[in-house]
């Protein structure tokens, strides 16, 4: 999350977000959906439901008075009920957020099926990663069959990588 966040305060030319639809997912406590904030985006934070009421606190104490639009906090369990909870035909957003959201865990299908929804045409996913075991090379190789993907940011030592990608095809149009 520190990663994304720096990226972001350092590149708000290149990377506006003043009055840009942004998604996080896995949110957590919220750090990347506060600094989009306070970048000027419209913000919604997902979580999982049981994490919600931490994130809606951090989220509110962070940012409540010091935004252009105050952030929206919603339950989003990658896979289930998308359309329902983000129909494709009224939700857009111009960045999909994501930070240390793919490690060992049995969720990674539902992740990539999430990501897949929740990404229009001129969708722009900015997601760190850290690497720690195979299972996140493999994901990045999924990943790959269904949006270009660029390292914008790599940290050796600390095994973390910044990723741009967008849907096959849109990277350069």
């Amino acid at each position: 999350a520190l990663v994304l966040c720096y990226f972001l305060e350092t590149n708000s030319k290149q990377c506006n977000l003043v009055d840009k639809n942004v998604i996080e997912i896995g949110a957590g406590t919220g750090l990347v959906s506060i600094v989009a904030s306070l970048l000027g985006a419209f913000v919604t934070a997902t979580d999982m439901p049981e994490l919600l009421g931490n994130l809606q606190y951090n989220v509110l104490q962070n940012t409540k008075h010091k935004c252009k639009h105050q952030p929206c906090v919603k339950e989003l369990s990658w896979g289930i009920d998308l359309e329902k909870n983000f129909p494709r035909s009224s939700c857009h957003f111009d960045y999909i957020m994501a930070a240390d959201v793919v490690y060992h865990h049995p969720f990674l299908d539902e992740l990539l099926l999430t990501f897949d929804h929740l990404c229009k045409n001129d969708t722009v996913i900015l997601w760190a990663m850290k690497f720690r075991l195979e299972n996140e090379n493999q994901f990045v190789d999924r990943f790959q069959t269904l949006f270009d993907l660029e390292m914008i940011s790599n940290f050796p030592s600390l095994n973390i990588a910044l990723y741009k990608a967008m849907r096959k095809g849109r990277m350069k149009a």
